[in-house]
């Protein structure tokens, strides 16, 4: 008797883990598509940003990439 009580206990426990699993799966999806849009949106606006106003948007992109090769060290 205690067998099939362990089994059932068994099989319930792993039915609630594949609906738990099921719906993280869903959030996940759902953030993923979210994330998506904002990365999407940011990529527009900036786009429109550096058409705009290209020479700025060259001034900072050099400003930058100098500020990087100032803190990265040399590996040389």
């Amino acid at each position: 008797m205690k067998a099939v009580l362990a089994i059932v206990t068994l099989g319930l426990t792993t039915l609630i883990f594949e609906e738990k699993a099921r719906q993280v799966a869903g959030d996940v999806h759902d953030s993923y598509n979210e994330i998506a849009a904002q990365a999407s949106e940011a990529k527009k606006t900036l786009t429109e940003a550096v058409e705009r106003q290209p020479l700025i948007s060259l001034l900072v992109a050099g400003g930058v990439a100098y500020l990087l090769a100032t803190i990265i060290p040399n590996r040389s």
